[in-house]
C-alpha cells in the first residue's frame, strides 16, 4: 500500500495535470520526503488505528492544511464546489447582505457589513453589525466563506433562518429570511445645496456604477459644483470591469489602471481605460472617502486616481478616511479530477508605477477616525475582518468578547419598523463626520483657490496648502505660555 500511495503522489507531482506546468525537479525533491512520510502515516493508520477512518474527510483536512497558504486560497470539497457551481449557473437567489471577503474557520461569528437596500435581509430585520452564528441548523464555526455563501443562497422564495448576535441584546436573535432577487447595486446620490457639493455613495461596483458616476459628474459640472464626494466606504469590490469603466471617466483613453503579475513577477495582463473621459477641470476637487472595508476593485480605483493626481497632475483628487483593506490578490477556481476544486491565489494586482496595495491598502491624504468610541461589535469586526493583514495567514487577531449591557438585560428584543434604507442613510449622512470633513475640505479648496491661485497650480501644491491650513490628521504643535 505504501508503494502504491507513493507512486500516486509522485504521479501528481511530476506529470502535467489539466494543462498546468510540470513541477521542476528542484521543487519536486522538496516534497519527496513528505510524500513518503504521509504514505507511511496512512499505512500505519490503516493497519493499527483502533477506530474507523473516513478517508475522504481525513484527506480533505490534510489538503486544507496544505492549501491554506493565504487567506484567499483553499480547497473546495466536492459538495461545496457542486453547490457553488449549481448556484452560479442555475436560478438561485440570496438574502441581500454584504459580508467580509474571508472568514477564519475557528471564528464563531460572521459580521454583516451592510444590507442591500430593500433586500430580503433588510426587510426581515437584519442590520449592519449583526454577527451571524448559525445558518439553519449549521453553526458558522468551522465553515469557510464559500460554505457560508452556499448555505445562504437557494431557490427563489425559499426560507433560510439565521441566528445572530446584536449589540445590547442579551440573547441571540432568530430571523427567517425569504430568498429573492438581489439588486446588483447599492448607490445613492445627494446634493448639499448650502455648499453646492454633489455626493455619490457606491457600496458595491455593478454594471451600472459607471453610469452613476457619469451622472453625478455631469450634474456637478452643469450646476458649477464646488466639489464632488465619492463615498467608497464599505465597498468590498464587485465587478472589476466597473472600476476600469469608472476610471475611464477621469483618465485619458488608454491609461493603465492596473496590471496583474503571476509567479516570478511576470505580467500577465494590463487593464487600461477604454472610453473617452469627461472634461473635468483641475479646479474641481474630488474627495474620495474610504475606510478599512474599502477593498479589492474599489481600493484599486481610489489608489489609481490618487496616483495619477499625485504623479501626473491630471486631477484634483484627495483621499480621506482610513487605510483601505489591502486586498490586491487575484484568485482562480480550478476544478480537480474528483469533482472538487482548488481556489488559488494566482497573482497580484499592481497599480500604476508598480504600486502594490496587497497587505497595506491605499494610504489616505487625510486620515480620519471616528469621533465616538466604537462598539464592541465594530472593534471585533475591525480586528478580525477589517484588514487584509488581520486574516488567517497574516496577523492573527483576538476576538473581542461581547459584554451585554446590564440595563438591557430585562429588555425583550422588539422588532421595530425602520425607515427605508434611503431615508436612514440620508439621516446618517446629515451628521456624518467624514462627509462633513469632505465638505469642509472642498470649501477650504474653494477659498484657497480664490485667494492664492498660484498655490493651486498643481494637485500636490494644493494638498500642501490644505494640509498646512486645515487641521484634520496632523498632531498640533504647542508651546507653553507663562501665566
Amino acid at each position: 500500500m505504501k508503494q502504491r500511495i507513493a507512486l500516486l503522489f509522485a504521479a501528481l507531482m511530476c506529470t502535467s495535470l489539466f494543462g498546468l506546468k510540470k513541477i521542476d525537479d528542484a521543487k519536486s525533491v522538496q516534497y519527496d520526503n513528505w510524500i513518503h512520510t504521509l504514505a507511511e502515516i496512512i499505512q500505519i493508520f490503516e493497519a493499527r488505528y483502533y477506530g474507523t477512518i473516513d478517508a475522504e474527510a481525513s484527506m480533505s483536512k490534510a489538503i486544507q492544511g496544505f492549501t491554506q497558504q493565504d487567506p484567499h486560497t483553499g480547497y473546495l470539497e466536492k459538495k461545496v464546489f457542486k453547490d457553488l457551481s449549481e448556484k452560479m449557473q442555475g436560478e438561485f437567489y440570496g438574502i441581500g447582505i454584504v459580508l467580509p471577503g474571508d472568514k477564519k474557520q475557528e471564528e464563531e461569528f460572521f459580521p454583516v457589513i451592510e444590507t442591500v437596500p430593500g433586500g430580503p435581509a433588510e426587510k426581515a430585520g437584519v442590520k449592519p453589525g449583526d454577527k451571524i452564528i448559525q445558518i439553519d441548523s449549521e453553526l458558522v464555526k468551522g465553515l469557510e466563506i464559500d460554505e457560508i455563501m452556499a448555505h445562504l443562497k437557494g431557490e427563489k422564495h425559499t426560507n433560510v433562518t439565521v441566528k445572530i448576535l446584536r449589540d445590547k441584546y442579551p440573547e441571540p436573535l432568530t430571523i427567517t429570511v425569504t430568498r429573492d432577487v438581489i439588486k446588483d447595486e447599492m448607490a445613492l446620490a445627494y446634493h448639499f445645496p448650502e455648499h453646492n457639493v454633489h455626493y455619490l455613495l457606491l457600496s458595491i461596483f455593478s454594471e451600472k456604477s459607471g453610469k452613476h458616476v457619469e451622472t453625478i459628474i455631469t450634474k456637478a459640472l452643469e450646476e458649477k459644483s464646488n466639489g464632488i464626494i465619492l463615498d467608497l466606504r464599505n465597498n468590498t469590490g464587485g465587478l472589476f470591469d466597473s472600476a476600469i469603466d469608472i476610471a475611464g471617466l477621469f483618465l485619458p483613453k488608454g491609461t493603465p489602471v492596473a496590471s496583474m503579475k503571476q509567479q516570478g513577477g511576470h505580467v500577465t495582463g494590463t487593464f487600461k481605460t477604454n472610453r473617452t473621459p469627461l472634461v473635468i477641470p483641475k479646479t474641481l476637487p474630488i474627495i474620495i472617502i474610504v475606510n478599512n472595508y474599502t477593498a479589492s476593485a474599489s481600493e484599486i480605483l481610489a489608489g489609481t486616481l490618487q496616483i495619477y493626481a499625485t504623479k501626473k497632475n491630471l486631477l484634483s483628487v484627495f483621499v480621506i478616511g482610513d487605510e483601505t483593506f489591502g486586498k490586491g490578490s487575484v484568485q482562480e477556481v480550478i476544478p480537480l479530477s474528483n469533482e472538487s476544486a482548488l481556489k488559488l491565489t494566482t497573482g497580484l494586482y499592481f497599480l500604476p508605477f508598480e504600486t502594490s496595495i496587497q497587505g497595506k491598502g491605499v494610504i489616505p491624504d487625510f486620515k480620519l477616525e471616528y469621533r465616538t468610541p466604537p462598539s464592541e461589535t465594530v472593534k471585533w469586526m475591525t480586528s478580525s475582518y477589517g484588514k487584509e493583514s488581520a486574516l488567517k495567514g497574516s496577523i492573527k487577531p483576538q476576538t473581542a468578547q461581547e459584554k451585554p449591557d446590564a440595563q438591557n438585560n430585562k429588555e425583550k428584543p422588539v422588532k421595530e419598523e425602520d425607515k427605508p434604507w434611503k431615508e436612514r442613510r440620508k439621516d446618517i449622512l446629515a451628521q456624518d463626520y467624514f462627509v462633513q470633513n469632505a465638505i469642509n475640505l472642498i470649501n477650504a479648496h474653494k477659498t484657497g483657490l480664490a485667494a492664492y491661485p498660484k498655490k493651486f497650480g498643481t494637485r500636490n501644491s494644493a494638498l500642501e496648502f490644505l494640509k498646512s491650513n486645515y487641521v484634520i490628521d496632523k498632531q498640533l504643535t504647542l508651546s507653553d505660555i507663562k501665566l
